[in-house]
């Protein structure tokens, strides 16, 4: 297990060298010109302050809203676990619309090798995948504004229909069950030979390996639900309890977008507790220093391309940034349709040394 860092007295020093990230003209619509982003000190103060607040250590997993969480955050939490060593709790600031359903349990037994106890601290959003995070967690934290929802998955499939450009479409499980339910309700016994005119149509655009492959989904959100929930509820004596909370996240509501406040989520069985007026504020100036950063990005050298900051992952020890490198319009493709992903790469700052180093894309 790795021990503290040496690091472990903590400067409040500003980086002198973070990338300053602004709004040029040339990258068209993902800028906000009235916005001018804060200093990289002021997330240091807030993160030292919500740690004296919670006799804690503080990790941060931030993305934009658009970006679901991928593989490589696992490495990129573990380098700052090895900063941070083995403590008594590990909280969470946790704001994600979502990713990949197999990256929770991973993140939750990851956190959980260095903290005896694990706390989620959901200052906006913890949708979908981000929920399973918190269904890891001992306690989670919640105010006004925190949301998580169910965590029924929606996957893109080769074999899934196209949409009218043929770009992919995301459908979940539930979708195609709700589908066949409503055939079957609405014709049922009365018209069979119509019904099963309309399951052979509806199995004619959906290939049955893609069925297969959306069932599998289904089936590993429930365990990873089960097996997030096991990790601070008794797997024998409080059964009954996990499995009602699994099939309530999994299949009680009528859309994946349904959105869950604290005091619904704490009437589900999850573990939430409601921010104290002075912890939530904290939280919240936390997530708007994020949040100032979502519209914005830096023009390269050569000016032809942009990197938009996506992801951060920060303790008091170092800030850890996704960029996002994008294509820039040119003189004969002026459009801001011409903006494309070209690569994607993670910057390390330390924050008492103030450098920047390049993990390349």
């Amino acid at each position: 297990m790795a021990t503290r860092n040496k690091r472990g007295n903590q400067s409040r020093q500003t980086p002198r060298t973070m990338p300053e990230y602004h709004t040029p003209d040339e990258t068209g619509p993902m800028i906000d010109l009235g916005t001018q982003p804060p200093p990289p000190d002021e997330a240091l103060a807030l993160l030292h302050r919500i740690q004296e607040h919670r006799g804690s250590k503080l990790l941060t997993l931030v993305a934009c809203p658009d970006v679901m969480i991928r593989g490589d955050v696992i490495e990129q939490v573990y380098e700052q676990l090895r900063l941070i060593g083995r403590v008594p709790q590990i909280d969470l600031f946790l704001h994600s619309s979502g990713g990949q359903t197999e990256i929770p349990w991973r993140l939750i037994t990851l956190i959980r090798d260095f903290s005896e106890r694990f706390a989620v601290l959901v200052p906006g959003i913890a949708h979908s995948a981000a929920t399973h995070v918190a269904m890891g967690a001992d306690e989670i934290v919640m105010g006004p504004l925190s949301e998580l929802t169910p965590v029924d998955p929606a996957r893109f499939h080769p074999m899934l229909p196209k949409g009218p450009e043929g770009e992919s479409l995301m459908i979940s499980v539930q979708d195609l069950r709700h589908c066949v339910e409503f055939v079957k309700k609405e014709l049922g016994a009365s018209s069979p030979d119509s019904t099963a005119k309309i399951l052979t149509a509806l199995f004619d655009k959906v290939h049955p390996l893609a069925i297969g492959a959306m069932q599998q989904s289904y089936e590993l959100s429930r365990l990873i639900s089960e097996k997030a929930l096991s990790t601070h509820m008794d797997p024998d004596k409080d059964k009954e309890r996990i499995r009602r909370i699994v099939d309530a996240f999994s299949d009680s509501f009528f859309s994946h977008q349904y959105r869950i406040g604290w005091k619904e989520a704490q009437g589900m069985g999850l573990k939430v507790v409601q921010a104290s007026p002075d912890l939530w504020e904290t939280m919240w100036a936390l997530y708007r220093h994020y949040n100032a950063y979502f519209t914005l990005a830096r023009s390269g050298a050569d000016k032809r391309e942009a990197a938009r900051p996506i992801v951060w992952i920060d303790s008091v020890y170092q800030r850890r940034i996704l960029e996002e490198l994008l294509a820039l319009p040119t003189p004969k493709q002026p459009e801001p349709i011409s903006l494309q992903r070209k690569a994607s790469r993670w910057l390390t700052l330390d924050w008492q040394q103030g450098t920047v180093g390049d993990e390349g894309q």
